[in-house]
């Protein structure tokens, strides 16, 4: 059984609300990934950048993170993260425990100001995201499950 594709209506507030960032804070780039890097949207000038990887490497910077979090004491991951480069910076943001936030900013931007769209953004994607958590519950189950048969099937042909 296929799960059901979350509405339309969810991706295109996700898509208006990061064409809202990329344009408040003159990003280069806008992301939006689940925890897990799958990415579910982007804007700006992603062509230039494999943002599929860029959305898994976020992840699992989140996740080392929330480790480092974690060791310290923190009851709770960090919330965000920044990281400054030569050329361009990256600020990635939790939203909620389910998505990420990433924006590829340059020397046009100003990180405060980012930062604050960045908080505006989040809001707004909260609500999305508690939209969206059934579905990632639906597919996760069925990839669980068609593993799951997957490997029992793989496991019968080695043992014939």
């Amino acid at each position: 059984m296929e799960p059901m594709n979350p509405p339309d209506a969810l991706f295109v507030r996700i898509d208006d609300c990061l064409e809202r960032l990329l344009d408040r804070s003159r990003a280069v780039c806008v992301l939006l990934a689940d925890t897990s890097g799958q990415l579910i949207g982007e804007t700006g000038k992603g062509a230039e950048l494999d943002t599929p990887a860029l959305a898994a490497v976020t992840a699992g910077n989140m996740a080392a993170t929330a480790e480092v979090a974690r060791q310290m004491g923190e009851v709770a991951p960090f919330s965000y993260l920044f990281h400054e480069g030569q050329k361009r910076s990256i600020y990635i943001s939790a939203v909620g425990e389910t998505l990420l936030l990433v924006i590829i900013f340059d020397e046009l931007s100003q990180v405060g100001l980012v930062r604050i769209f960045a908080r505006l953004a989040v809001n707004e994607l909260l609500d999305v995201a508690a939209e969206l958590e059934p579905w990632f519950e639906l597919a996760s189950s069925v990839v669980d499950r068609e593993f799951g048969e997957a490997v029992a099937e793989g496991l019968d042909e080695a043992f014939i």
